[in-house]
């Protein structure tokens, strides 16, 4: 009997991630591939949406609201009309993989109150998913606030739960919701050797850590890296262009992440080079980033700014791999862009101490000192590509790794 892995996909940054971690348990003769995906709450949650959410403009949000209430009135007698209809799980259809599980835990507003509700809202709905579909292991990413959900619900239920890309550090809330998840799950995939190591600092079982890169990395070494000419109409991609994406940082105050995406937008009008521009996350913060920089953009209205909400996965690696310089503060730039060798600027705290090779320049939150950055790592051009994250094998890896573990369920504490 194969052994069910059930992965959670919350949103497209992580679907980007793990493609060949899913294909690699999809094609395992041993293992049985389950997929959970997040939708907003406005589909099955509509008053609690209204009550919890804090959009931007309500005149705006209403009518979205009420269409997605529609479509769940639809799903009713028609299941699969929300998954056809939502961003995120229409691409994961598209690409062939079956859909075993929907959640609905996103509540709008990108603020603290707004994430910490969504955690909660999103436990209920797991939860019932999980007793639902019975996996043998739950596949948790990295350190996302939806992820401490998954890790909560399948705790309780007395669920094993294997970590990816623990171990890290970095700035934000992200440091301790990686941490916490790590102290839940009883298997472990690093990305790195120094990772590793700090998982083992944690009192993990070393028979159930395993240092494997990071799984992006296979993507990218087998991707096709020409742009398609449609990706950003209006770019030239075959002339020099910047790329940028600014997420907020969720343990600093909305005055810190303001100046720092006023900044950022600063010294990219000062260069005055053909910039494509990318929607933030949904972390606390991201209402005031995601104002700051659309009112600039709509407003300026600069011919060579070019901005878009979404790119699909293999598009943004293409637009990282062929970018002069990429701006902001993703861990893309440093893990996806240590094997491209792309030019990178990391600005403010968001990824402070992450492990990171010698394409990466961090700056501060001053307008002046990240255009010298920028100018800087432009005049010095690509750098040699960088197996830091990993040799492009890293789902198979864990493919193999989760066909032969079988941990008990109650951990223990041991001692480095």
């Amino acid at each position: 009997m194969r052994k069910k892995v059930l992965i959670p996909i919350f949103n497209r940054a992580h679907y980007g991630r793990l493609r060949s971690v899913l294909d690699a348990i999809k094609k395992h003769p041993q293992l049985e591939l389950q997929l959970m995906v997040g939708v907003p709450a406005a589909y099955d949650h509509f008053l609690t949406n209204i009550r919890n959410s804090r959009p931007n403009s309500w005149l705006s949000a209403l009518p979205w609201y009420f269409r997605a209430r529609l479509l769940s009135i639809i799903d009713f007698f028609k299941p699969g009309t929300i998954l056809k209809n939502d961003f995120l799980s229409r691409g994961i259809l598209n690409d062939g993989y079956a859909i075993d599980a929907r959640v609905s835990l996103f509540l709008d507003g990108g603020m603290s109150e707004t994430m910490a509700k969504s955690v909660g809202l999103g436990i209920m709905g797991i939860v019932d998913e999980l007793k639902r579909l019975k996996p043998d292991v739950v596949f948790v990413n990295a350190d996302r606030f939806e992820m401490m959900a998954v890790a909560l619900a399948a705790s309780y239920l007395n669920i094993p739960i294997a970590h990816n890309e623990g171990g890290d550090i970095s700035g934000t809330l992200d440091e301790s919701v990686r941490h916490a998840i790590t102290k839940l799950s009883h298997v472990h995939f690093t990305a790195t050797e120094a990772s590793r190591k700090r998982v083992l600092q944690m009192g993990e079982n070393p028979k159930f850590v395993f240092t494997v890169g990071s799984p992006p990395i296979d993507i990218i070494k087998q991707l096709d890296l020409k742009l398609p000419s449609d990706f950003a109409p209006g770019l030239d991609a075959d002339k020099p262009f910047l790329l940028v994406l600014l997420h907020p940082v969720a343990t600093e105050s909305k005055e810190s992440n303001a100046k720092m995406a006023r900044e950022v937008i600063g010294a990219i009008e000062a260069l005055d080079m053909p910039t494509l521009l990318l929607g933030s996350n949904i972390d606390a913060g991201s209402d005031e980033v995601g104002k700051i920089i659309r009112q600039w953009h709509d407003s300026r209205k600069l011919p060579n700014i070019f901005f878009t909400k979404h790119l699909q996965p293999n598009d943004f690696y293409r637009a990282l791999a062929k970018t002069a310089c990429a701006i902001g503060n993703s861990s893309s730039f440093i893990r996806e862009g240590a094997y491209f060798g792309t030019p990178a600027v990391v600005v403010g705290s968001r990824q402070q101490n992450r492990d990171r090779g010698k394409n990466v320049k961090d700056a501060g939150i001053e307008a002046d000192e990240i255009k010298k950055a920028i100018q800087s790592q432009i005049k010095h051009g690509r750098y040699p590509s960088d197996k830091l994250f990993g040799n492009g094998s890293t789902g198979l890896a864990i493919a193999d790794a989760l066909a032969k573990v079988s941990p008990q369920i109650q951990k223990e504490f041991h001692e480095v």
